[in-house]
């Protein structure tokens, strides 16, 4: 999982909503769990439940994105200052001093509103006032200090970077697992090895050799976007005004993106089959309608069937623990030539199923009862078996089989999906991207971001067993 934010990190008041929210939650919880401790589930509306479980969930992401933002603003990093987390390489470019009402903005939020009003204005320059002579100075001296043609282009790749790592950071799903650049697409990605053999080793005698079988996967890049569409009449201080909440709103909705792209990716468009519309052709558009790869959720219900069960029933411990037998040496400890720590594995949910069937198991500990965990931004909300548990919205509720079928239809049992992160790589082709074009029908101009994502399990899909689940989970 990606390393910890700690609560204490926190501006005060954002600690202190942080905090509200923590409570909310564990009371919540503990009112969900002492009705399944009496077996008396009448007393509590669950989908009312469950809507505001992630809605606190949610919002709990949010402070921690807004706090990020708002200290962004307050301190941005000196120029050439690495930021971001580990294996991230942005670079800051700095904040801007000795210019009156832009003192202390960072420069990428400069760079990116010249670059916008720029592009406006060759598109409809009747539209878009004129810059003030002291912004039109600080341009002038941001794209000399920071490079020619700097602000010329499509929105600059500073502010680009820094989004990107804030989405990343407020993933649940997709930051589970290690990211690779691809420098190509598609890109063969050998994304393990098999088991080392260690020997006995005898002086001036070469050992017997170890030929750990290698598993390679493709991964093809599939593109996500979205529009936001601007007024034509800009200027520099409105669109500044606006910056820290389309950063937070677009750090939010990126990370969504992620997410559901990594579990519920298909490559299938036909009429029937794609596990998101399984009884209806799904729109060319369709987010999750992929290029050539296969998320987590396809992986047990489609790749290898018998990895995951359709148990039509309540959930119990012993029925997660038999989901967890299906991984064999990727889900239990073993022998020291195949075992696997438990920190390797990762639980993801629907919210329902984590609050109506999960807290009543034997094996569940909340994140409130082990302390300082509970203030990770990846969603972690319990342990299972020391296991992390996500809920996450990313897996809806489904037919008994574990699809979703067309609109009008069942949807209503839930899933469970356990994965070994060590074998599944998400891939980037290209991180974010911000673009603008003109909308001249209406009157507007449109904002375009977009990244290429791909995901890829390791080995041959049709028989992993590094991956399993449960799903036709009812609540009856």
């Amino acid at each position: 999982m990606p390393d910890l934010t700690p609560v204490e990190s926190l501006a005060a008041a954002n600690r202190q909503e942080f905090e509200r929210l923590n409570q909310e939650v564990a009371s919540l919880v503990a009112t969900v769990k002492e009705h399944m401790s009496v077996g008396d589930r009448s007393g509590i509306d669950e989908d009312a439940l469950t809507n505001r479980f992630m809605q606190m969930m949610n919002e709990r992401v949010s402070v921690l994105v807004a706090d990020g933002v708002q200290k962004f603003y307050e301190k941005v990093p000196r120029k050439h200052q690495m930021v971001g987390r580990r294996g991230f390489m942005a670079r800051s470019l700095g904040e801007v001093q000795g210019f009156g009402r832009f003192d202390g903005l960072p420069m990428e939020d400069i760079l990116f509103t010249h670059s916008l009003m720029q592009s406006a204005r060759r598109r409809a320059p009747e539209r878009v006032k004129a810059y003030t002579p002291e912004f039109e100075q600080l341009v002038q001296h941001a794209l000399t200090s920071t490079g020619s043609g700097t602000g010329d282009e499509f929105v600059p790749t500073g502010m680009a970077a820094t989004l990107w790592r804030d989405i990343n950071l407020a993933s649940r799903v997709a930051s589970a697992f290690q990211e690779i650049a691809m420098p190509y697409d598609p890109f063969d990605s050998p994304v393990g090895w098999g088991d080392i053999t260690w020997r006995k080793g005898t002086q001036n005698s070469a050992t017997t050799v170890s030929n750990p079988a290698t598993a390679k996967s493709t991964l093809t890049s599939t593109e996500q976007v979205a529009e936001i569409n601007w007024s034509y009449n800009l200027d520099e201080d409105s669109v500044i005004a606006i910056l820290p909440t389309l950063r937070e709103d677009m750090i939010i909705s990126g990370a969504a993106a992620a997410d559901a792209f990594m579990m519920n990716a298909d490559a299938t468009n036909a009429a029937t089959g794609n596990i998101n519309s399984d009884d209806e052709d799904p729109a060319d558009d369709s987010y999750f309608l992929s290029d050539g790869q296969d998320g987590l959720r396809h992986q047990v219900l489609v790749d290898n069937t018998a990895q995951s069960a359709d148990i039509s029933t309540t959930l119990t411990d012993a029925l997660l623990l038999a989901a967890l037998g299906k991984m064999g040496k990727y889900g239990i400890l073993g022998s020291h030539t195949n075992s696997v720590a438990i920190n390797k594995l990762v639980l993801f949910t629907n919210p329902k199923t984590y609050l109506i069937s999960m807290l009543g198991l034997a094996n569940i500990r909340t994140w409130d009862k082990y302390g300082p965990l509970a203030s990770i931004v990846s969603g972690e909300a319990a342990k299972w078996s020391g296991i992390p548990v996500v809920p996450t919205s990313s897996i809806a509720l489904a037919e008994d089989d574990g699809k979703i079928g067309p609109a009008g239809g069942t949807m209503d049992e839930g899933t469970v999906i356990i994965a070994n992160r060590h074998n599944w790589r998400v891939g980037y082709r290209r991180q974010l991207l911000i673009e603008l074009d003109r909308l001249i029908q209406q009157r507007t101009f449109v904002m375009v971001l977009s990244f290429r994502m791909a995901v890829a399990a390791r080995g041959t899909r049709s028989t992993a067993t590094h991956t399993a689940g449960v799903h036709g989970i009812t609540y009856a």
